[in-house]
């Protein structure tokens, strides 16, 4: 979950055994041209095309159509501290290491707790434990990762210490509006060399390989360079016992993932451009924001 050098080799050498093959104009550089040009200006959201709320999209008209209020459902506020406070335990561990104070690194991590609880929980209630059981595991990862990267020589510089001990970025900013998407999409993690990684902490859903396509095809689009893998990992937390589990699935971005991105999307801008009501679904998804005006409407 917090990855390490260790694992940039482990997922290069998997993802080296998950060959894949990819159209030429399913590539993100090809966005001038059928079919993955946008057929309407209109600019979404990953999130507006793979989520697992609306099976008819009627989140969407009711968002850009209707300009309906959001209600955040309690799971997304949980969602939304996890995603937080990995992004705040990443920010926070690499300033200890680039202040060059590198001695007690885990009590230095530590001090910070309650400064980024204050951070990451603004106007979400009894998120705690939650936020503790995450960041004493990233002090436990961080700690141990800085020792092996020190172990390899006296002679590294900071700026060395700290790409060996978390050799990415959090919240990597994309631009997507080459592909029909908003101006800066946030990709939760980008592993070294390129590599895209989004934490779930919700039921695993298909949809969440369709958001993976959706960043790749606008890292391509921006940097020209080829996206053929992704990671999804399955966060749960026990907050009694104060433990996490997660589960990593490697995705190979398929051609196929990459066309449901572009039907989606297309689909997607014709209900807001021609302002059509696409119906509710069969079944309302309990943790859809828009869930109780959905209702009314």
């Amino acid at each position: 979950m917090f990855y390490t050098i260790d694992d940039v080799v482990k997922y290069s050498r998997i993802f080296r055994n998950m060959p894949v093959d990819i159209s030429e104009e399913l590539r993100g550089w090809s966005w001038s041209n059928p079919p993955l040009i946008p057929p309407y200006p209109l600019k979404l959201s990953v999130s507006d095309i793979a989520n697992e709320f609306c099976e008819t999209g009627r989140f969407i008209y009711l968002r850009y159509v209707e300009k309906a209020p959001e209600q955040i459902q309690p799971r997304l506020a949980r969602g939304k501290l996890i995603h937080d406070t990995i992004a705040e335990a990443l920010r926070i561990a690499k300033m200890i290491i680039y202040s060059g104070r590198l001695e007690g690194f885990r009590e230095k991590f530590m001090a910070e707790a309650e400064e980024s609880y204050r951070k990451v929980s603004q106007n979400i209630e009894d998120m705690r434990e939650t936020f503790n059981t995450v960041w004493s595991y990233a002090a436990d990862i961080f700690s141990s990762s800085l020792a092996r990267a020190k172990a390899r020589s006296p002679y590294l510089s900071i700026d060395s210490i700290a790409t060996l001990t978390i050799p990415g970025v959090s919240e990597y900013p994309v631009d997507g509006t080459l592909i029909g998407l908003t101006k800066t999409i946030r990709i939760d993690y980008l592993l070294q060399p390129s590599i895209i990684v989004e934490y779930k902490t919700r039921e695993y859903n298909p949809i969440y390989e369709v958001g993976l396509a959706a960043y790749a095809l606008a890292y391509e689009s921006q940097y020209e360079t080829p996206i053929n893998h992704a990671i999804i990992v399955s966060v749960k937390i026990d907050e009694r016992r104060r433990e996490i589990k997660y589960y990593e699935k490697p995705i190979a971005i398929s051609d196929h993932l990459r066309q449901k991105f572009i039907d989606l999307r297309d689909n997607l801008m014709k209900i807001v451009n021609d302002r059509i009501d696409p119906g509710k679904p069969k079944q309302c998804h309990p943790d859809c924001p828009y869930l109780k005006v959905c209702k009314s409407i």
